[in-house]
């Protein structure tokens, strides 16, 4: 994981946002962590698998979710 300071994010924006692409990167303030960045698909990663495990723990997912789950997963890849 990246660590980069506050000052340096803000300063080389670009290169920041370009590092989170690749992993999470932890911003720091006078030496202490103070947040993470990650990417969007990082976050929905995360996010569709909360959901799945959800689903998964109540047993089921509807045809219809399940069609447009892996369609969304189809279509990020283009």
């Amino acid at each position: 994981m990246k660590i980069m300071s506050a000052v340096d994010a803000k300063t080389r924006f670009g290169q920041f946002i370009d590092a989170a692409q690749r992993e999470p990167v932890v911003v720091t303030k006078k030496d202490r962590p103070v947040g993470v960045f990650f990417s969007i698909d990082d976050i929905q990663d995360t996010i569709w698998g909360e959901e799945a495990k959800t689903a998964d723990a109540e047993g089921y997912l509807t045809a219809e979710e399940s069609s447009t789950r892996i369609n969304a997963l189809l279509d990020a890849d283009d």
